[in-house]
């Protein structure tokens, strides 16, 4: 017999579009009985556009059930044993294209037919990102999409690619003034405006996860804004006992955007350390 929080998802876990089954995890995370509801989705190749630094990347639908089971292990500090896994890191979709039209025609046309009908089973993009998706599929026909069977760590729950990427997408320089979180391993995510928003960029590990969670909390306090916390002459964040000490807010236009990033700090400093960089 189901759980009662089964309706919630299992549905969408055999859904036709490949997005919606990504929700079907994201819900399974929450609400879900077990591994084994999801574990099918390990060998799911189905990709799902999904924008990153200014690019947009197709992920496979595997690779969410993977860290979806993943944060499930580690949460209930459980030895992984649904043995090694295929990985891959997300293909750029302007790289899907350009490889899929560099092919030759003939190989193209051999594998085109089944590829779209993947495509209508497995994947049913929105109309924006079905060249895409089809470039990627045509890719995965013909065997020229390239996988590696990892072990996943039994200290941290990840596997040897998934540190890479980690470690690869906090590698380049960002805009000025901005606030650096760090993990144990280097900067897990940053927070800086960009034009007249703010941008919360953070990797995919689980310490990035549980910042940007902590992040998001605190910007929903206000509408338009973060809660101003007062400072003292030595940039200390001044209290009331434990409470901070708060007043009104600092608009997300403002014209002072340090002073955004240091209320941000202050309200997560706790469990969160930040660093703010001019």
């Amino acid at each position: 017999m189901a759980h009662p929080g089964a309706a919630m998802y299992v549905g969408m876990l055999t859904a036709p579009e490949a997005r919606t089954r990504l929700e079907g995890i994201a819900r399974w995370t929450e609400y879900g009985a077990g591994p084994y509801e999801i574990v099918a989705l390990l060998d799911d190749p189905a990709p799902v556009p999904q924008p990153h630094a200014g690019r947009v990347f197709l992920v496979e639908v595997r690779a969410r059930a993977l860290v979806a089971l993943q944060d499930h292990y580690r949460r209930g500090r459980r030895p992984w044993d649904l043995g090694p896994v295929r990985v891959r890191a997300g293909m750029p979709a302007d790289e899907a294209g350009e490889r899929a039209a560099a092919l030759a025609p003939e190989r193209r046309r051999s594998v085109l037919a089944t590829a779209e009908r993947f495509l209508a089973e497995r994947v049913r993009p929105f109309d924006r990102d079905r060249a895409a998706c089809l470039a990627y599929a045509v890719l995965l026909q013909l065997g020229e999409v390239a996988y590696e069977t990892q072990e996943v760590g039994g200290r941290t729950w990840l596997t040897p690619l998934q540190e890479a990427v980690h470690a690869s997408q906090m590698r380049s320089p960002r805009p000025v003034p901005h606030l650096r979180f760090d993990g144990a391993r280097g900067p897990v995510g940053y927070v800086y405006r960009a034009g007249s928003g703010w941008v919360l960029d953070f990797d995919e590990s689980p310490e990035a996860a549980e910042i940007a969670a902590a992040v998001r909390l605190w910007r929903g306090v206000e509408r338009g804004g973060v809660p101003r916390v007062l400072h003292d002459e030595a940039g200390r964040p001044l209290r009331n006992g434990r409470a901070l000490v708060l007043d009104g807010v600092v608009p997300d236009g403002t014209p002072d955007p340090v002073a955004w990033l240091r209320s941000l700090a202050a309200a997560v400093e706790g469990r969160h350390p930040a660093r703010l960089v001019l």
